[in-house]
């Protein structure tokens, strides 16, 4: 009797629970969303309307908005944030590329063009000249072109002579593609197309420009291949240089962390300190890099300028020789009889090694503006010498 009487309560309950969940009303509405909605996509950018003239400030924002409107919705957020400050910087660099680059080419096919036409004992003076008062802080750029011209110029120069070919092949076809106005209304077509489609037809042009492209592709190979074997030799020739840095950086670096690390730790976030470590080895891996480039032009300096003031003396006497001129005020002006060169020589290197030391190893204002390409290639053939061994170490 007492287990019916449980049974029959337990039934009870469960009728009393299955006729509550009956009784509720079925809905088909969704569970409330507690996440966030996902960002709207940027808009995609209109096209200019024919006949506009697009300014470097309209083709910029267009090619902000395109490449916004195709990226991921976090990244095209952060490029649209960027743009305000990213697109004045842009157009500024591009005015005053316009403006340089031709003076700059123009500039340097005038001194090549000067060079070239001159005599082999003069072309031999003028190298050393600029070996004299400018061998120090070009060191990097003087080894690698010797280096180039011991590991095979004659190819080389093949090689830099066609791709110079095809360089003005595509430059003069874009030319004539900047000046067609095909829709007749007095602006250039390429002034008023988007960024995007401008990019795409500057590309086609350069490639139907190119006349030969599997030579023009190996030329860049061969070209490629050539610098590596010259970046070897440079390694090899500078090594004393990276060694005595990293070994210094090597030393200090403990006690630099030592004494960064309580100081600079607090202002940092907590993802951000576990990094902190590695940036201060990094930074002071590359103060002492910069400490050993500076030693390793002071030594430079020396070497290029005898070497330069020889040159110089030298091939100037060659020159006068090879003009019937055989002595100076009594003086024999043949290098195999003579001392004159020697002294001449080691008066323009002791000149030409306090001019630099003067001067900082650089080039003074405003001729460093003239040398500024050469900057540029002198600084990255150090990166590309310096990184690998750094890396390696």
């Amino acid at each position: 009797a007492e287990e019916r009487t449980r049974y029959r309560s337990l039934g009870h309950v469960m009728a009393f629970l299955f006729g509550k969940l009956a009784d509720r009303k079925k809905t088909d509405a969704p569970s409330p969303d507690i996440t966030e909605p996902p960002s709207p996509p940027p808009p995609k950018p209109k096209p200019p309307p024919p006949g506009t003239l697009l300014t470097h400030e309209d083709r910029l924002d267009l090619l902000v908005s395109d490449i916004s409107s195709r990226a991921p919705p976090r990244l095209a957020e952060a490029i649209l944030k960027a743009a305000p400050v990213l697109t004045p910087v842009a157009v500024v660099l591009i005015k005053v590329l316009n403006v340089v680059g031709p003076v700059y080419i123009r500039l340097f096919s005038l001194i090549y063009a000067f060079l070239a036409a001159l005599p082999y004992d003069l072309f031999q003076a003028a190298m050393g000249l600029g070996l004299c008062f400018f061998g120090g802080g070009y060191c990097a750029s003087i080894a690698a072109a010797e280096a180039f011209y011991m590991t095979g110029w004659s190819t080389t120069r093949q090689q830099l002579q066609h791709i110079y070919e095809e360089a003005v092949a595509m430059s003069e076809a874009q030319t004539k593609d900047d000046a067609k106005d095909e829709d007749g209304d007095g602006i250039a077509d390429v002034n008023q197309i988007p960024t995007s489609e401008l990019l795409e037809r500057k590309v086609r042009v350069a490639a139907g420009a190119v006349r030969d492209p599997q030579r023009l592709s190996a030329a860049l190979g061969g070209l490629y291949v050539g610098w590596l074997s010259v970046q070897g030799v440079l390694r090899v020739q500078f090594a004393k240089t990276i060694n005595l840095a990293l070994s210094c950086s090597q030393f200090v670096e403990y006690y630099v962390c030592k004494l960064l690390l309580p100081l600079v730790a607090p202002l940092l976030s907590t993802e951000f300190r576990a990094w902190l470590p590695v940036g201060i080895k990094t930074g002071t891996k590359a103060l002492f890099v910069y400490f050993a480039w500076k030693l390793q032009e002071v030594v430079s300096a020396a070497q290029s300028g005898l070497r330069g003031g020889l040159l110089f003396s030298r091939g100037v006497c060659a020159w006068l020789n090879r003009r019937g001129h055989k002595s100076f005020l009594g003086l024999s002006l043949e290098p195999d009889k003579t001392y004159l060169d020697e002294a001449v020589g080691y008066v323009l290197a002791a000149l030409g090694f306090y001019v630099q030391w003067q001067f900082g190893f650089g080039i003074p204002f405003p001729f460093s503006l003239v040398m500024l390409p050469l900057d540029a290639v002198e600084w990255y053939v150090r990166w590309s010498v310096t990184s690998d061994g750094a890396n390696g170490a």
